[in-house]
């Protein structure tokens, strides 16, 4: 944004010089990059923040220097008060009301287009634009001057008296002002006549409708264009211009009319024009929110003690009305042209910037040590990772935005995903609603890379929707997965990973942490029914792991087995313990048993586990299954177990008689209980 230090003082009578307006704007966050003199005045060039379009005209920096000095503002006259003259008629229709929700045209009579004079050509020459005829520097100046972007049709030339604002259709064409022929797409908002576009909404305008020396009436254009429609149309045509700049950035709902009326007036008084009759259609009504403002909170989040007579100075000036008041606590109306103003903490922040940052004094506060320095779940989260990299896994980290297919292909696990309102692309449109689809993706592309033996573990978070006030659930999840070969040696061979594996992953953590959860036969889609297990807790499921079926893997490309599995660390966080446990080297011999059974397949292993080590009182201090087999003299439906079951007392050796007396307890609980037969 270039500024006039002419121009700005026939707002606000400035007694400074240019480069102490320039450090002034600066310090209160209008930053200036260059201060350059050109002929008899000086121009400043700004870098206005994206959330401050109302320092993109002049009206808004003179605000600004206002309030920085202390200075009353002069705006210029932007009321209507004469009576329109009759003129030609105009019938204004808007098609796509989400696009441009408020459209003004007025009407202006007998002009006599020539050469503008030096009040208008002055400012906006020195500002850098180009020099076109009385009713085109008009609007140019105005926009300037407001921030509000205008056009002037030849309304001589508009086909059929009608104006349209609608989206374009395929394959319609334009000739802009620049004289290029542009190809216009259905999504772009264009101003029609009843023939034909005649400018593209916002950006720029037609060179058929363009004002000339024989135009004899005018009509001037004033509208509010959605800006995301006018970005979006600018990059497809590759066009930018001052208009499309202030569009794209939001312009004041509130200065539609007004601007309209001050390009009328001066354009009035360059042409010798009449100025007719004012259409008004839609409506975009300026919001101007009330906000509460503490002084005395203000001042304890700045550090400063600050004055009710500075705070309502600095508010005032800057343009916000005070509406109420309750002690030190203000009702502050916020005008249409700042909508970056919207809470408290952004008033502080108003204040404090005129107030000067400058004026703060620096302090360093008290440092107060922390009894705590990590948090339970932080250590028990470390804890996890640790143990998992002393098993010989590796950790990745996935994109914790998936599309809507990879929630499809595990909707059962992902539920209701949440969706984004403005994802950046279809591969991010939903928030992760868990970790399957980020492993297998990573696996996919290390198997592709030749890395074909992996193990592999993520802690990161999925995404679920909440009930009442708690709409969105953030849940810490671990997911485990593996493929490939465990291992491949000339003493051992080879061995591929399996269930069991994904299992002994699982265990370890949950032994660490005092933990004892159950594993059941579940069904979760994607993964294979005979080789799935859930995992339960104390309070109620926790997780599941199992094998992924091969119709999903082909859709990662994945032609190996992959063993899979999530456990969710928030009921894990609730029931883990830190505690270390210390058990002694036992001084007593313990003497070992083993029991080969042959079962129906339906028999669940962890059942007769749990049977086992009830049937043998204290006696018992380890059971281990061994070897499961199906195959050569195995009968169809029946499997083989084998558990090596461990026997003895920390006080003392115990007798064979003793053993064996418990070993047959636990042959006769499998028998009556399972229905087993021995080997």
């Amino acid at each position: 944004m270039k500024l006039s230090y002419n121009w700005l003082k026939k707002y606000v009578n400035l007694k400074e010089s240019p480069e102490e307006v320039a450090e002034a704007l600066t310090m209160s966050g209008s930053e200036v990059g260059e201060v350059e003199k050109a002929e008899s005045d000086t121009i400043m060039e700004l870098e206005i923040t994206s959330n401050r379009p109302d320092c993109l005209n002049i009206i808004g920096l003179a605000r600004e220097a206002s309030s920085v000095f202390d200075l009353d503002l002069a705006l210029p006259d932007m009321e209507m008060t004469s009576p329109p003259e009759e003129g030609p008629k105009v019938e204004c229709v808007i098609k796509a009301k989400d696009l441009c929700p408020r459209y003004t045209a007025r009407v202006i009579k007998d002009t006599s287009i020539k050469e503008v004079s030096n009040k208008i050509k002055g400012p906006i020459t020195a500002l850098g634009l180009r020099e076109v005829n009385s009713a085109v520097d008009v609007t140019n100046f105005v926009l300037m001057e407001t921030g509000q972007p205008l056009h002037a049709f030849d309304l001589d030339k508009i086909k059929g008296g009608k104006i349209i604002i609608r989206k374009a259709e395929k394959g319609e064409k334009i000739i802009t002002i620049d004289e290029e022929e542009r190809s216009l797409k259905p999504d772009m908002l264009v101003i029609a006549d009843a023939e034909k576009p005649i400018a593209i909404a916002g950006v720029m305008g037609g060179k058929e409708t363009e004002v000339t020396k024989e135009t004899k009436n005018i009509l001037l254009e004033s509208a509010y264009f959605d800006p995301l429609s006018v970005r979006r149309t600018s990059r497809e045509l590759g066009l930018s211009s001052d208009s499309s700049y202030r569009f794209e950035r939001g312009v004041d709902k509130g200065m539609v009319e007004k601007a309209s009326n001050r390009a009328s007036l001066l354009i009035a008084d360059e042409t010798g024009g009449k100025i007719c009759a004012f259409y008004d259609v839609g409506e975009a009504p300026p919001e101007e929110p009330e906000i509460t403002f503490d002084i005395t909170k203000a001042g304890e989040v700045l550090g400063i003690d600050l004055e009710r007579d500075e705070v309502e100075r600095i508010l005032s000036r800057l343009g916000l009305e005070i509406t109420g008041e309750d002690g030190l606590a203000l009702t502050v109306k916020v005008p249409s042209f700042r909508e970056d103003l919207r809470r408290s903490i952004d008033l502080v922040e108003e204040v404090a910037r005129i107030h000067g940052y400058h004026n703060i004094p620096a302090r360093v506060n008290k440092l107060v040590p922390q009894i705590e320095r990590k948090k339970r779940d932080r250590l028990i989260i470390e804890k996890v990772r640790k143990l998992l990299y002393s098993a010989g896994l590796n950790e990745i980290m996935t994109y914790s935005l998936v599309s809507e297919a990879d929630v499809k292909r595990f909707q059962g696990l992902s539920g209701e995903a949440i969706k984004l309102s403005n994802p950046l692309s279809e591969e991010h449109e939903y928030l992760a609603p868990q970790l399957v689809h980020g492993m297998l993706k990573a696996i996919s592309w290390n198997l592709n890379r030749k890395n074909e033996s992996l193990r592999l573990f993520e802690i990161g978070k999925i995404y679920k929707k909440g009930k009442g006030k708690e709409r969105f659930i953030e849940i810490p999840v671990l997911s485990v997965g593996m493929t490939g070969l465990l291992r491949r040696n000339w003493v051992e061979g080879e061995r591929e990973m399996n269930i069991f594996d994904l299992r002994g992953a699982t265990d370890l953590i949950f032994r660490r942490l005092h933990l004892e959860p159950e594993f059941f036969p579940e069904k979760v889609e994607g993964l294979f029914p005979s080789a799935t297990l859930g995992i339960l807790g104390e309070k109620g499921k926790i997780g599941f792991g199992g094998e992924v079926k091969k119709s999903i893997l082909k859709d990662y490309d994945i032609d190996s087995a992959v063993f899979i599995c999530q456990v969710e660390l928030n009921r894990i966080m609730r029931e883990a313990s830190l505690e270390n446990h210390y058990m002694a080297i036992p001084r007593f011999p313990f003497s070992s048993r083993d029991v080969s059974i042959l079962c129906d397949e339906a028999v669940i292993a962890g059942d007769m586990y749990r049977a086992m080590a009830s049937s043998g009182e204290d006696l018992i201090q380890d059971i281990e299954l061994i070897d499961a087999y199906r195959g050569e003299k195995i009968p169809e439906g029946k499997v083989s177990y084998t558990y090596s079951i461990k026997y003895g007392l920390p006080t003392r050796t115990l007798r064979d008689e003793e053993v064996e007396a418990v070993h047959s307890r636990l042959k006769e609980v499998l028998e009556k209980k399972f229905n087993v037969t021995f080997r």
